[in-house]
């Protein structure tokens, strides 16, 4: 009888979930896809350069002499000062972050909250302009700034991202989450616009914020292509853009890449490490008013 009734209810417990286990099977295997390349990196930054041109099938996944010499040509070649570098891009993405946060939170509490002629025209149009691909415009950006004189020094590498429409427009949703009562009971408490925005809004987009900041150093850490244009100079070059200088022109040395770019990888984990909490919080609007 026990028996009977416990098969009743697997059954139905099979039948009421299976889209869910199935939905996360799916999760699961485009994780292990997602993951695969990152796991080849990692044990091939661990091969000698020979090792790494003649075995190139599947069966030889794992290095047959593991050895470090990749990580210390990395961190040690003159031509390419990786710690220099991570230096320069570090700068680079706390830079950009904090002018992110500044002006997207400023913007977004403007077309949210204030109210001024064509508002809504003004920022559909703004959105509208930001589907542009930014190679289009990577040619005459490039004059703009070597007429400007900021070719080759940092600031051509954080001014181009520090007024993304994205961001203002995630800022935006997240503030309309927020009622509107709390700004007016403020306002007849004697609080301006200033007060409003510093001491209600910002504590109630903290996670939205969050998602801004990973998503904001993750993109300007990664950047290649502009870096590669602005910097000519190894010494003021970012660890993503510098990578390449590894290969020489006398060959791949693929692991030494390899090992270079396990490196770059550690600070954008630690980021997320310590935003994942803000992060989940952040992609569901309706959090802004909990609590």
């Amino acid at each position: 009888m026990l028996y009977k009734i416990s098969l009743k209810k697997t059954k139905k417990y099979l039948r009421k979930n299976w889209k869910k286990d199935l939905l996360s099977l799916c999760l699961f295997a485009l994780a292990v896809i997602w993951l695969c390349p990152l796991f080849f990196g990692f044990t091939a930054s661990f091969k000698s350069n020979v090792e790494m041109k003649r075995f190139t099938k599947l069966q030889n996944i794992f290095p047959i002499d593991w050895t470090t010499y990749n990580y210390e040509f990395a961190l040690n070649n003159p031509a390419t000062p990786l710690g220099r570098m991570a230096n320069n891009s570090f700068i680079v993405s706390v830079c950009t972050v904090l002018l992110v946060l500044v002006i997207s939170t400023t913007s977004a509490y403007a077309y949210e909250r204030l109210d001024f002629p064509h508002k809504e025209k003004l920022f559909w149009l703004l959105f509208g302009l930001s589907m542009i691909p930014g190679v289009v415009s990577l040619v005459s950006q490039y004059f703009l700034y070597d007429k400007l004189g900021w070719t080759n020094k940092l600031i051509s590498l954080i001014t181009p991202n520090i007024a993304s429409v994205f961001n203002i427009y995630l800022l935006r949703n997240f503030m309309h989450g927020i009622p509107k009562d709390l700004d007016e009971s403020a306002r007849i408490d004697g609080a301006n616009d200033f007060m409003i925005y510093t001491n209600i809004i910002l504590p109630c987009i903290r996670p939205a914020m969050m998602v801004v900041v990973l998503f904001t150093f993750t993109s300007s850490w990664n950047d290649v292509m502009w870096p590669s244009l602005a910097i000519t100079s190894p010494e003021k070059q970012t660890i993503t853009a510098g990578i390449r200088l590894l290969n020489d022109s006398y060959g791949g040395y693929y692991e030494r890449v390899l090992a270079a770019c396990m490196l770059a990888m550690i600070p954008t984990l630690i980021v997320y490490i310590f935003a994942r909490r803000y992060f989940m919080q952040g992609l569901h609007l309706g959090s802004a008013i909990k609590g």
